[in-house]
């Protein structure tokens, strides 16, 4: 053990030469505080002292602190409360949108239906225009047909003696 460890002891007896203690005498840890006149004289200069800088650091100090816990609980609460207008917004924006949305479908919905009426509407003008010439047609042909039947009903005669004479190579 060295010198500078020993020394925080009180021995009850004396080092030898070699900074060495005799085996044989009992080591007494030393007490911590001493209670004697200047412990008073010290509380009265920490009593002197606190009342001194109470009005000068200490309270001040405090002020502050507790303006800067007031601000920060304002902040807090006009955060939760602009947190919450944020989110009314978000919802009477989100139901706007909804709506403008549902309106746009229906408007859609309205052009769509008007578009397939039209569309059906020109349709059918086109198939009775087409029909009404299918049917003119016919008839036209059915007149040409029934012409072109009676002007050959003559010739038939004449047609039938012309094939037979061509195949045959001799009239019939």
């Amino acid at each position: 053990m060295g010198l500078q460890h020993i020394a925080s002891f009180t021995t009850l007896g004396t080092l030898d030469a070699g900074g060495t203690l005799d085996p044989g005498v009992a080591l007494v840890a030393a007490p911590v505080v001493d209670i004697d006149g200047t412990f008073f004289v010290q509380g009265a200069i920490f009593l002197l002292l606190m009342l001194i800088l109470w009005p000068l650091l200490f309270k001040p100090w405090l002020a502050t602190q507790q303006r800067r816990a007031e601000a920060i609980a304002g902040a807090h609460t006009k955060a939760k409360d602009l947190e919450r207008d944020a989110s009314s917004l978000l919802v009477e924006h989100d139901e706007k949108l909804s709506a403008a949305r549902d309106r746009a479908n229906d408007l859609r919905a309205d052009i769509r239906r008007d578009e397939e009426a039209a569309q059906a509407k020109t349709l059918a003008a086109a198939r009775a225009e087409a029909t009404e010439k299918a049917d003119a047609a016919r008839i036209r042909i059915a007149a040409q047909a029934e012409t072109a039947r009676a002007a050959l009903a003559g010739r038939v005669d004449d047609l039938a003696q012309d094939i037979v004479k061509r195949l045959l190579g001799r009239p019939a």
